[in-house]
């Protein structure tokens, strides 16, 4: 059975030829597939890579409920072009190294407490997230005013004397540490300007803030004494830090006492004396001190 007989029909023969057909009919088939297949895929990979490429900061806030960023157009400008800079050209959608770059290359930059998060939003969209520092005061440094945060970390402007609209920390004995984003390593060196920055905290809630002009610390490391200088250019005693008050001397609340009712009763913090003293159960004036003596320093 199954044989080719005499006048008959080779079936077997047959089936085993039409299925070798089919089978190189089918190879065919999927090779051509798999051919016109690539193109649309090839253009589709070609318009991701070449994707415009586009970067969003999402730039520190103002106070709740005020729009906008206090991060000036400048500086928003140079963070842009890093982070643009560090994605290149044409980042690999596929990789993770644009994103590490773009992160390390502005963490590095002094805004950040530590490295921002970089993530994709598009084929050729990122976003920068991460903790902004806040500018608290600057530190005046030979002929620069530098910018530091409330923890006493460097941040990258800096400014002439008195342009950054900030209260000034004067008498530091040491210079300026490099920005670079990492932990500790831009924190100015020494006790007193961590010292003056919680007076400038304290005092900045006060309604007479605007009066005091900068903090001294130049005799802090010997004597553990902060003195206010104000905008007229008197000198006010304000002695040892709110978190670790000098023995026998009043307590920070007594002193901002001691200051309401002098911006009371003379509506200047200083009494228009050129040095006194708030860091006593009352208040000294000093009417032998030269005003010159203790105007701030340059």
């Amino acid at each position: 059975m199954g044989q080719k007989t005499a006048g008959g029909f080779g079936w077997q023969e047959f089936a085993k030829a039409l299925s070798g057909f089919c089978v190189i009919v089918l190879f065919g088939v999927m090779l051509v597939g798999a051919t016109l297949g690539m193109k649309p895929l090839e253009r589709r990979a070609t318009v991701l890579t070449d994707a415009e490429v586009h970067v969003a900061i999402r730039w520190p806030a103002l106070r709740a409920g005020q729009e906008g960023t206090w991060l000036p157009q400048a500086d928003q400008e140079l963070l842009m072009d890093l982070a643009t800079d560090a994605l290149g050209p044409s980042p690999d959608r596929f990789s993770a190294a644009p994103l590490g770059a773009v992160s390390a290359t502005l963490g590095a930059t002094g805004w950040f407490d530590g490295q921002p998060t970089v993530r994709r939003t598009g084929p050729g969209s990122f976003i920068v997230e991460g903790e902004w520092r806040i500018p608290a005061a600057v530190v005046r440094w030979m002929d620069k005013d530098y910018l530091v945060s409330w923890d006493a970390r460097r941040m990258p402007p800096v400014y002439d004397h008195d342009r950054a609209r900030l209260p000034v920390i004067l008498g530091s004995r040491v210079g300026p540490p490099t920005p670079s984003g990492g932990a500790g390593s831009d924190s100015w060196a020494g006790e007193g300007i961590g010292a003056a920055l919680e007076v400038i905290e304290v005092v900045s809630a006060q309604k007479w803030a605007g009066q005091v002009r900068a903090v001294d610390i130049s005799t802090y490391a010997d004597d553990g004494i902060l003195r206010l200088v104000t905008t007229d250019g008197g000198r006010i005693v304000w002695g040892g830090r709110p978190r670790k008050p000098r023995l026998g001397e009043v307590t920070t609340q007594q002193k901002l006492v001691h200051l309401a009712q002098l911006y009371h009763d003379h509506k200047r913090i200083d009494a228009g004396y050129p040095l006194i003293y708030i860091n006593t159960q009352r208040v000294q004036f000093d009417s032998s001190a030269s005003a010159g003596e203790n105007r701030p320093a340059p």
